[in-house]
């Protein structure tokens, strides 16, 4: 009877102990690690391979330099890099419902040009016979730090966007700018620039560019199909570059033939003909213009452990053309 007793003592106090484990599980809030890296590089007509030279080095080969096109097709290359780290909390007892916090940081470098514009650069003005309009050529190269906090639910969530701008470049020229070439050796250049950029500042807390902005996402069954549905926006809202910003803008004309033996042997000098006209200039004014969000649509399958989806995506202001996709996971 003893040892019963002793034995009762010791399941009892077992299981109240499991009790009490799973009673403290419970009233614990779950927090959860979060992290994400994503980077790309792609162009309308440049191959992998001419990157990696521009990237790492090396002669860039005639097959390298992609297809030749009609000198007046648009064309678009960049690239981005999104580092995201930050936690999920979960509300008691639902691990559905929580807040969110990350911190980000994103760069990305695009540019609009004409094959034209490309041919000149990387082949030489040889073969063009004809007036290059750079009238639609722009560009950007930006590196932002996002906080994003906010609320998340089974089907929905939303948030704000605080941003810090590291850097922020924008350039576009004039609708009616061109390279004119007469002979070989003769151009004729119309040019009106109008690039503004703010670079990043030595303070910690303080930069020359901030953003504030929404983020909330939807997401839902189809009714009548076994699909669900994402609809997602990231970052809208507005961006002010308030400080030190620095601008090029200017409408010139003139022609070119070439250089001189004496410029060519002074290399100096010519250096600071060539650059003094390029110098950027403080300005006082402040640009508002609105960030450079994201919206993305989904539609997902799921098939045992599979999952296929398609979908579309758009950046703002970032000479991005909207893109769609499929793929599984």
């Amino acid at each position: 009877m003893k040892y019963l007793t002793i034995l009762f003592l010791i399941l009892t106090q077992i299981n109240c102990y499991s009790l009490n484990r799973d009673s403290v599980t419970k009233k614990t809030t779950k927090v959860e690690l979060i992290s994400s890296f994503y980077g790309s590089v792609g162009s309308t007509h440049l191959p992998v391979n001419f990157f990696n030279k521009i990237y790492f080095g090396g002669f860039i080969d005639e097959n390298e330099k992609g297809n030749s096109y009609s000198i007046v097709k648009n064309q678009r290359s960049g690239f981005e890099a999104d580092m995201d780290f930050g936690v999920n909390i979960y509300q008691e007892n639902n691990e559905l419902k929580g807040w969110y916090f990350s911190i980000q940081n994103k760069i990305s470098v695009a540019g609009k040009y004409q094959q034209g514009l490309y041919d000149l650069i990387f082949r030489g003005n040889e073969a063009l016979n004809q007036q290059i309009s750079i009238g639609n050529t722009n560009f950007h190269f930006r590196n932002h730090q996002l906080f994003n906090f906010g609320k998340f639910y089974e089907n929905f969530s939303f948030g704000l966007v605080i941003g810090n701008i590291l850097q922020e470049y924008n350039g576009s020229f004039g609708e009616n700018d061109f390279i004119d070439f007469n002979y070989n050796y003769n151009w004729s250049v119309v040019v009106n620039p109008n690039i503004s950029f703010v670079r990043n500042a030595n303070n910690s807390f303080k930069k020359n560019g901030n953003s504030l902005g929404l983020n909330f996402k939807i997401k839902d069954d189809f009714k009548t199909t076994n699909l669900h549905y994402e609809i997602e926006v990231k970052n809208l809202g507005v961006m002010l570059l308030h400080s030190n910003v620095e601008t090029i803008n200017y409408d010139t004309s003139f022609s070119f033939s070439g250089f001189s033996f004496d410029q060519i042997t002074n290399i100096t000098n010519l250096a600071s003909e060539i650059s003094t006209p390029f110098q950027p200039y403080n300005s006082n004014m402040r640009i508002i213009s609105t960030t450079p969000f994201e919206v993305k649509f989904n539609i997902v399958k799921s098939i045992n452990n599979l999952e296929l989806f398609a979908g579309s995506f758009y950046r703002n202001n970032s000479q991005y053309l909207p893109k769609s996709y499929i793929g599984f996971n």
